[in-house]
């Protein structure tokens, strides 16, 4: 026997006996600004302690590559808030904020001074703006890139990103500082930090608890069953318990390592 991995982004075309016959596994982005920049942290080329350390001007790099990933969770998880956050729901991903960050080291690296204008630009209109549609969501999305990628991040000693200062541009530091400071960031943020009323909170709760629903709703039959005493509710949990019997058991590791212990021969 053997197991056969694919990876495909959302189609229609895609053949319907590969889904029934096989087990999904969905990737999505984490939930919350915290998480988000962890993720960021914790992901090449950042993680790489050779690129990390390798900016010529590490002050005004450390402080830009922070600035540029709170730009990355923000424009994320402004989706959560519906119509109030984007015009048009986005699908910016990592991709977008990896060559964002190589463009920001290399062009630190080769400038005298730090091209600002130029950075702005690269990210806003080429970058990310590339996937953007919305004339008025283009204008958001400089303006808000306007407030991470500008001198004051690295001349101004805890730069806000929020009106309270929960949110700032941690001081030079090495890399586990940075991420000691993201850990002990809020869990849930506040729609301040967005730019927003309180009251959005509202809307994005709103929001996702319509988005909730909706996929119960998708699990229930579509076409009424021959047996009209046949409850929706029971059909749900015959469902969700053959799912269950179909998973298959974790794996012993320690059983495993016993009985396949490591060879660097066979590498």
């Amino acid at each position: 026997g053997f197991r056969l991995w694919l990876t495909s982004m959302p189609s229609d075309g895609f053949p319907p006996a590969v889904l029934q016959n096989g087990v999904k596994m969905v990737l999505e982005p984490p939930k919350g600004m915290r998480s988000n920049l962890l993720k960021s942290y914790t992901s090449d080329p950042i993680n790489n302690p050779k690129f990390f350390g390798g900016c010529t001007k590490p002050a005004e790099w450390k402080k830009l590559l922070f600035g540029l990933c709170f730009f990355h969770s923000l424009i994320q998880e402004r989706r959560a808030f519906g119509p109030l956050g984007w015009n048009i729901p986005y699908e910016f991903n990592d991709t977008d904020l990896r060559i964002s960050i190589r463009q920001l080291q290399m062009f630190i690296n080769e400038s005298a001074e730090v091209p600002v204008e130029a950075l702005n630009y690269l990210a806003a209109e080429c970058n990310y703006g590339g996937r953007v549609t919305d004339d008025r969501d283009r204008r958001c999305l400089k303006n808000i890139l306007e407030d991470f990628f500008c001198e004051e991040i690295y001349t101004t000693q805890k730069y806000k990103f929020s009106p309270s200062g929960v949110y700032f541009a941690p001081e030079d530091g090495p890399y586990e500082t940075y991420i000691e400071y993201i850990k002990e960031l809020p869990q849930m943020q506040l729609p301040e930090v967005f730019g927003l009323h309180d009251n959005a909170d509202i809307t994005r709760e709103s929001f996702e608890t319509s988005k909730l629903l909706n996929a119960v709703l998708l699990t229930l039959p579509r076409e009424a069953s021959g047996d009209s005493s046949t409850d929706p509710k029971t059909v749900v949990f015959a469902q969700v318990a053959d799912i269950k019997e179909r998973v298959p058991l974790e794996f012993d590791l320690e059983k495993l390592v016993q009985k396949y212990p490591t060879d660097y021969n066979q590498s």
